[in-house]
């Protein structure tokens, strides 16, 4: 058997990798299937997928549990030209903190990790439980700034992460750790002689006009009269980033990382004549979705429509536009762009 090593935000993992079972993502419902458990369905015959994404995952930590997943099948003896990675990257402001035992325990000595398998929101311990760890957090853990609300977590690190959005984040700053850590990932993957590599976005983290209008559809270039329904689902609304056609880092910090990455080859990227340019997943469901897709998956554009009637979709969209692509999109998206990589090929 071949392995896949995959890694992302909540578009590629609906929960927390590695809180107990590994492999505990395989008994999501199929409506909630992300693309990941799509792959891992078509090439079930040939290839085992280990999944390591995680909800609220920033980029660094997506590049850190790819490289420990790596590893761990590189221990076990497994060829490295049996190996594919695959990295769905985030929004590009996210960011993590890690946190070691020695700074939460003096901070909250109540708290006993190893009696129990709890975790807390925005956080992520990838390590495999019975092999690197015996409970989550024993070595530490990662918090993650997600989308920056605030957190309740015993550990509560709001006003850092606060301090650093209003003081150091730029896009700027995020691209040059980003693609540090890009280029930290493909330097492993050559010395360990793994070539079988691709790269894709949750959305457009590249083009100008899309960051710098705001990336939620309904309010970038639309009337602001019409529903965010109408917008998204009859109108197929995405930015039009049409006219940037190549990637652009003025920043000469930027540019020495990013000029060692190869995008052609390793990003797949959203595109659409005249329309759209380095896009991600959630560019490509939005035009992608039809109530007329075939098969029994409930046809919605977000997972969290599932169930919901016209009204009651009409009505989430307004409170936010924003989800996460469903079973039925995902399963399209797999067919239709994964499989045709060449590195299935």
């Amino acid at each position: 058997m071949k392995h896949i090593v995959v890694s992302g935000c909540s578009f590629t993992n609906n929960f927390r990798i590695n809180i107990g079972d590994e492999r505990r993502w395989e008994i999501d419902s199929i409506e909630e299937w992300t693309w990941a458990h799509w792959l891992q369905h078509y090439k079930k015959d040939s290839h085992i997928l280990h999944n390591y994404g995680t909800i609220t995952h920033d980029n660094k930590t997506i590049v850190r549990a790819i490289i420990y997943k790596v590893t761990d099948l590189l221990n076990q003896g497994v060829n490295p030209n049996d190996i594919i990675v695959i990295a769905q990257w985030t929004t590009l402001i996210r960011n993590s903190f890690f946190v070691t035992p020695e700074k939460y325990n003096t901070v909250n000595p109540k708290i006993r990790y190893e009696k129990n398998n709890e975790s807390w929101a925005h956080t992520t311990d990838y390590l495999i439980n019975g092999k690197d760890k015996k409970s989550p957090y024993e070595h530490g853990y990662f918090h993650l700034t997600g989308g920056y609300n605030p957190t309740k977590n015993p550990i509560n690190l709001d006003g850092v992460v606060f301090q650093w959005l209003d003081e150091v984040m730029t896009y700027t700053e995020r691209y040059f750790e980003w693609f540090e850590y890009i280029n930290m990932l493909l330097n492993f993957l050559e010395v360990k002689g793994i070539t079988k590599i691709k790269f894709f976005n949750m959305s457009n983290n590249f083009s100008k006009k899309y960051l710098s209008e705001g990336r939620t559809p309904p309010y970038y270039h639309t009337p602001k009269e019409k529903s965010v329904y109408e917008c998204i689902i009859e109108n197929k609304d995405i930015c039009d980033t049409w006219e940037q056609k190549e990637l652009q880092f003025e920043n000469s910090y930027v540019k020495s990382y990013a000029d060692k990455i190869d995008f052609k080859k390793y990003f797949w990227f959203f595109e659409e004549n005249s329309l759209h340019l380095f896009g991600g997943l959630i560019e490509w469901s939005i035009r992608n979705f039809d109530y007329n897709l075939e098969g029994d998956l409930p046809k919605v554009l977000w997972r969290e429509m599932n169930g919901m009637n016209l009204d009651e979709q009409k009505k989430y969209l307004e409170r936010s536009w924003y989800g996460h692509t469903s079973s039925i999109l995902t399963k399209k998206f797999v067919k239709e762009v994964v499989l045709n990589w060449d590195i299935f090929k």
